[in-house]
């Protein structure tokens, strides 16, 4: 049905079809991907986009002083970064870097284990950060924050025993990765002293401490992932024309440094004296980020045309379409965090609630969810092999996905320039985003780690 399985790559020559890492023996129990992917999506559902839903509902009618809104809020921050983003990430990784590094996964128990370490610490934070303050609160408090860093620790352990292990030469795709797990290191630092806060009796993490903790767990860590696994499998896989791996290494030079600067911003604003230091390194940062994104495109030459037709379009023309409109968000967020960090350089306005939620829904739901979905369209077991038998499902939830972050981002914006009156807007956008990632987690959480079954329905261009 796909094209033979590559020995150096570990992925097939056209198409992302469930990958085959090498495995000299079994592992014993579910697979790490599929016991992690599966929590992620739960607590996505459940504590990140519902309640993220709710949470505009209540400010819609006017009800958002009934519950502890802002403490609500920064859980639903924390749950959508780290119980369904970094933990997705974590279990894709168990399926995608044994082949990759082309070395078994040998303790894939330990995965399992710190997976579950940080699910748990999610929902324990998510319990204790609304409480009333006590010594109860403190200790879940600080629980959460242990659990976070064993679980963390205890998954990169394991990928790092891969990254020693291997004979591959250290490519582009490993030093991308390499960053993005950086970030997330200092971003357990920060969380540290968020969680710090919340011990001492403040119902709310102060804004600008989230807002850094924010821009590592997700401009940092989740992009810089998402540059090296898109560096590793993308020119192949949608037959880009060969990589220019300097211009991709001076993007990332970049983007990190501007991910850096900008959190720096945010960290330095409540005592920033004069105030242009702040603003400055904000405003600086966030331009460095778009610079290097346009770098790191240019270099992937992801929106150049193919060197050739692929001989399975069907698989391969949906997901360059998806993936092109995924990175195409990520631009777009940055222009939309430039605006307001500009004018505040110059002397304007600080940047106001909603135009930051505009540009971090253009992140976390357009550029992030999006190539999620289409990255696990065609990487990840059982799920792959569904969604090539089911193209409509799979782009009537992309199309979810989308119109709902164009319309939140619009109804936000409107909110912070217009009327307040937009908010009904960015709540029908949040409504369209949840329906599509509920479509998708329902599918997905059904079909990975299964093998296809029969239908008739396998489309003939993927036939060879």
């Amino acid at each position: 049905m796909m094209a033979s399985m590559s020995a150096r790559d570990g992925l097939p020559a056209e198409g992302l079809h469930p990958g085959r890492p090498p495995r000299p023996r079994a592992i014993a129990g579910p697979h790490p991907t599929t016991v992690l992917i599966r929590l992620s999506l739960l607590l996505g559902a459940t504590a990140g986009f519902s309640l993220g839903l709710v949470l505009l509902g209540a400010v819609v009618l006017g009800r958002a002083s009934v519950v502890p809104w802002a403490a609500l809020a920064q859980v639903h921050g924390q749950v959508q970064a780290i119980g369904f983003v970094a933990l997705f990430i974590l279990g894709t990784a168990a399926q995608l870097l044994p082949g990759f590094l082309a070395c078994p996964l040998t303790r894939p128990g330990r995965v399992t284990l710190g997976g579950g370490l940080v699910a748990g610490a999610v929902v324990v934070r998510a319990v204790a950060q609304p409480l009333w303050p006590g010594p109860a609160r403190v200790v879940l408090l600080w629980a959460s924050a242990a659990g976070e860093v064993v679980g963390f620790a205890l998954c990169l352990a394991v990928y790092a025993e891969l990254a020693r292990q291997t004979i591959q030469p250290l490519d582009r795709w490993r030093e991308l990765a390499a960053a993005g797990f950086g970030f997330l290191v200092v971003s357990l630092i920060v969380n540290a002293a968020a969680i710090a806060w919340l011990a001492g009796g403040t119902p709310v993490v102060p804004g600008m401490l989230d807002a850094a903790l924010v821009q590592l767990q997700l401009a940092g860590f989740v992009v810089f992932l998402v540059f090296g696994v898109s560096r590793k499998i993308l020119p192949r896989f949608l037959l880009l024309r060969p990589p220019k791996d300097r211009l991709i290494g001076i993007g990332g030079i970049a983007y990190g440094s501007g991910v850096i600067l900008v959190a720096a911003g945010w960290l330095m604003a409540p005592a920033s004296r004069p105030g242009w230091v702040a603003s400055g390194a904000s405003a600086v940062g966030v331009g460095l980020q778009l610079m290097g994104a346009i770098l790191y495109l240019g270099g992937l030459r992801l929106y150049e045309p193919p060197v050739r037709p692929s001989g399975a379009p069907a698989v391969t023309d949906p997901a360059r379409r998806w993936i092109r409109m995924a990175f195409a968000w990520l631009i777009a967020a940055n222009v939309l965090a430039l605006i307001p960090t500009t004018r505040a350089l110059l002397g304007g306005p600080s940047v106001g609630f909603y135009e930051l939620t505009a540009e971090r829904h253009a992140l976390a739901q357009g550029f992030i969810v999006t190539i999620i979905i289409a990255y696990a369209a065609r990487i990840l077991p059982g799920f792959s092999a569904w969604a090539i038998q089911h193209p409509r499902v799979v782009e009537t939830i992309i199309a979810l996905v989308t119109a709902g972050a164009v319309v939140r981002v619009i109804g936000e914006l409107l909110t912070a320039w217009v009327t307040p009156a937009g908010e009904a807007v960015a709540g029908v956008g949040g409504a369209l985003g949840v329906a599509g990632f509920l479509l998708f987690a329902t599918f997905l959480a059904k079909t990975i780690g299964y093998p296809p079954r029969a239908s008739g329905k396998t489309p003939k261009a993927v036939s060879q």
